[in-house]
């Protein structure tokens, strides 16, 4: 992707200005890891990138930060600048434009990102960014307490990197942390959640979880007493998360492993900004988990197919397959109560399910008020639905439509003589 932004770069020397690769991409360069986002920065004034491009959008003016289209891709070009002073330990009340580099990369969080790369693939780095990513050492730029006041989320950014890429922190860096742990408050949940679940999906999960363990981060976001009562329980014959493929499947392990009451979990992952589809995914996991597991100490719910049917139904032929995989990746989850076999049962039971949902049931609500030769509304036609339902997906009834209506029939008929 380097590779594609270069025109950019090329035409800024061009015009006679500097301009450099900036940021992670340099970082992620050096490692060898794929470049996804591409950042630049120059010497040139806002006004002037946007006069040497055809298509730009002014992204971000006031930070002088012009976004160039060019080749099909959009690229953010940011003029060298210097922030004062942080407002609520998050962004800086005001930015000026420099005319130098090193005063540009000087702003920036961790070491291994204060580095820049030209044209020609010569990087400036003049605060040992490469010497740290060779060490695998997490460090702030200058001094740490500084860097973490100015912008909180670093305070998780530093953990982030040091799990994702298996580093270790600096002890002045940690030092920092821990020591300025408490403006994590001052960072929106929304931007709490996206390192948090970078982190539980990189490849060092149980990594990221001792650390923020240790530095207590964990009690410091703006939902605390969700936070205080978080424990990951980081023993050294703890699970490891990383066997489980799914982040969502890691998430909703986590919060069972931990003891998360669901309405805790629910507010938690709904502020973290996860949406309502993903939501409602971990927590039918953790709730399938506990109804099955958890709250019947003989397992019968893991060895009756009528019952084990009724959880599919209740939580979702996805994420009781989701589960399975879980339970499978840690099994921790589940000791004692599934081996392999009686999961390989649970899941064939699963497949075979003809219909999991309504939509998926041949009938629908006008067949069956066409069979009782009535156009009313009411709670009685969910109730059928959902009984022909259960027993299609138990397999007492074929999912046809003539056979459903059958069934429907007989149930009316009983209904009828019981009234």
């Amino acid at each position: 992707m380097m590779r594609q932004a270069a025109p950019v770069l090329g035409r800024l020397n061009e015009a006679g200005f500097e301009a450099y690769y900036v940021g992670g991409c340099v970082r992620d360069a050096a490692l060898g890891r794929p470049v996804s986002d591409v950042d630049i920065a120059t010497s040139a004034q806002p006004e002037q990138v946007a006069a040497l491009f055809a298509r730009t959008l002014p992204t971000g003016l006031q930070h002088g930060t012009v976004t160039v289209l060019e080749g099909g891709r959009a690229y953010e070009v940011t003029t060298f600048r210097k922030e004062s002073v942080y407002e609520r330990h998050r962004r800086p009340s005001e930015v000026a434009f420099i005319a130098d580099l090193r005063g540009d990369l000087q702003r920036r969080d961790f070491t291994i990102n204060a580095m820049a790369m030209d044209i020609s693939g010569d990087i400036v780095d003049p605060f040992g960014g490469r010497a740290d990513l060779q060490d695998g050492i997490i460090r702030c730029v200058g001094d740490a307490d500084l860097r973490l006041q100015e912008d909180a989320l670093r305070l998780l950014r530093g953990v982030r990197f040091a799990s994702v890429l298996g580093y270790r922190i600096a002890k002045s860096t940690w030092r920092a942390i821990v020591r300025h742990r408490k403006l994590l408050r001052h960072i929106a949940m929304e931007r709490v959640g996206v390192e948090l679940d970078k982190m539980l999906g990189g490849p060092f999960p149980n990594r990221a979880l001792e650390l923020l363990e240790r530095s207590g981060l964990w009690r410091e976001t703006k939902l605390s007493p969700v936070g205080e009562r978080f424990n990951v329980r980081c023993r050294r014959d703890a699970q490891d998360w990383s066997g489980v493929a799914d982040t969502d499947n890691r998430w909703a392990g986590v919060l069972l492993a931990a003891g998360i009451a669901p309405d805790a979990a629910r507010s938690w992952l709904g502020a973290f900004g996860f949406g309502k589809a993903r939501v409602d995914a971990i927590m039918n996991r953790m709730g399938l988990h506990k109804e099955a597991v958890e709250s019947d100490e003989t397992g019968e719910a893991l060895r009756s197919r009528p019952l084990w049917t009724a959880l599919v139904l209740r939580y979702g032929r996805d994420d009781a397959e989701a589960w399975l995989s879980l339970i499978g990746q840690a099994p921790g989850l589940a000791e004692g109560l599934l081996d392999e076999a009686g999961a390989a049962r649970l899941a064939e039971w699963t497949r075979a399910m003809p219909a999991a949902t309504l939509k998926e049931l041949a009938v629908n609500g006008r067949d069956l008020k066409a069979l009782a030769g009535t156009g009313k509304q009411g709670p009685w036609i969910s109730a059928l639905l959902n009984e022909l339902l259960a027993a299609c997906a138990r397999g007492d009834v074929p999912n046809e439509k003539q056979a459903l209506l059958s069934s429907a029939r007989t149930l009316l008929r009983n209904a009828k003589e019981l009234s």
